[in-house]
């Protein structure tokens, strides 16, 4: 079907739709002439037909009307009884006016086919120019927020470091690495086509600028495992900014610390059997001092815990915060993501990084 679009808007010269309506006129005659001592009384325009359709497929409109034109005088003068002349009895009358019938109804519907298809093409082209300018503006709206939240961001790092009061820099430090998170998705979204994030990837990067806005002086040994997951936009913001409030709530604890800091996060998928929503869980374990005996996670008043706690109830899952097995604070998120979300064929560990002046996450604690 392609092909036979292509070859109706297919444009040619003048030179070649006459060289080809001559060529199918001549083929069309011998065959006839070849036929006429085979075929039965009453098939004049038989090999003609064919003719005419190849002729304003392969020619053009007017190579068509010159090839039918051309094939019934032809027809009617050989073909048609009395032969040798262009006599006009009542059967040469009946046969012409069958002719032109066919071939004007050939002729119609090919013009039509062409002028479906032009008009088809300038949809199409009024389409194209439309999602192109659709794109653009989008991409152009998402570099601007994206660089209005880089401005913010660098503004709250000035204020925080003019800032003397310890409380007022730790949630001036938070909001910055908050606007970071969202930054850093809005950086990834330049493009309409691209609705979703690889979370393992996206986790180390949000969970690297919140070490980086950390800036602790001490080393920090931040270790990713994380099962391949892709998350739609709206999952991975709440989940990026989540790791990043328990990132520098474990921070916070941890510089008080005279060592340092590791902090291990961990992303698991466990894929549906058949249908529904894949189960995933957020694990950051640090090695700090650990929560209070008498810690209640809805009783703390860390705001950073606060926002943790909103994001995770907006993603429909559990927030816990508990002891590790040797100590220190682990974070786990238990959440849910679409069945068409989720890549579990293989495990994919991402770096460690060491950074002696940004810490990389340690899990959230009491704070």
């Amino acid at each position: 079907m392609n092909g036979l679009s292509a070859a109706l808007m297919a444009q040619r010269s003048v030179r070649y739709q006459a060289a080809f309506g001559l060529w199918a006129v001549t083929i069309a005659t011998a065959l006839r002439f070849g036929l006429d001592g085979v075929l039965p009384p009453g098939f004049p325009f038989l090999t003609f037909f064919p003719a005419v359709m190849l002729s304003l497929i392969f020619g053009s409109i007017r190579c068509g009307i010159a090839v039918a034109v051309a094939c019934g005088l032809i027809a009617w003068f050989w073909f048609i009884e009395p032969a040798g002349q262009f006599g006009m009895t009542h059967g040469a009358f009946l046969a012409i006016g069958f002719y032109m019938l066919i071939t004007t109804t050939d002729v119609l519907f090919v013009t039509a086919a062409v002028w479906a298809l032009r008009e088809l093409d300038v949809s199409r082209l009024k389409a194209h120019e439309l999602a192109q300018s659709r794109s653009l503006m989008f991409s152009e709206l998402q570099h601007r927020v994206s660089n209005n939240l880089a401005t913010i961001a660098a503004l709250l790092r000035l204020q925080s470091s003019q800032t003397k009061d310890d409380g007022a820099r730790r949630a001036l430090t938070a909001s910055q690495a908050r606007i970071k998170s969202i930054s850093r998705l809005q950086r990834r979204l330049h493009s309409v086509d691209i609705q979703t994030v690889d979370a393992a990837e996206y986790l180390r990067e949000v969970l690297q600028d919140t070490l980086d806005v950390a800036k602790l002086e001490k080393p920090v040994d931040m270790r990713i495992q994380a099962d391949p997951l892709v998350v739609p936009n709206d999952v991975a913001v709440p989940l990026g900014l989540i790791a990043s409030e328990l990132m520098m709530n474990s921070i916070e604890h941890g510089a008080t610390l005279d060592r340092p800091i590791t902090i291990t996060i961990s992303l698991k998928s466990i894929a549906p059997l058949k249908t529904g929503p894949v189960e995933a869980t957020l694990e950051i374990l640090d090695d700090g001092p650990g929560l209070p005996d008498d810690f209640d996670l809805a009783q703390a008043d860390s705001l950073g815990l606060s926002v943790a706690s909103q994001f995770a109830t907006s993603l429909d899952g559990k927030l816990t915060l508990e002891t590790g097995a040797v100590g220190g604070t682990l974070a786990r998120l238990r959440f849910r993501v679409g069945t068409d979300s989720v890549n579990v064929n293989e495990t994919d560990e991402l770096d460690s990084a060491t950074a002696p002046d940004a810490a990389p996450g340690n899990i959230p604690q009491a704070g």
